[in-house]
């Protein structure tokens, strides 16, 4: 057997190597909540463009 027939040959059925980013491919940093299956970074580069609002601690501490 080569390396051809060996590389990436086991299942990626489970586990950190089984997901990867949506936008970027990155397998780091995966938030996976909601659906969302994007890294940190690209979270941060898109959030807004999705819907996230950034809620301020203090403000959401009147609201309760």
């Amino acid at each position: 057997m080569g390396h051809q027939q060996l590389y990436w040959s086991h299942p990626r059925k489970f586990g950190q190597g089984s997901r990867s980013c949506r936008v970027c491919s990155n397998r780091h940093g995966l938030i996976r909540k909601y659906g969302l299956n994007m890294c940190r970074q690209c979270f941060r580069q898109y959030a807004k463009d999705i819907g996230f609002v950034k809620v301020n601690s203090i403000a959401h501490l009147y609201l309760i």
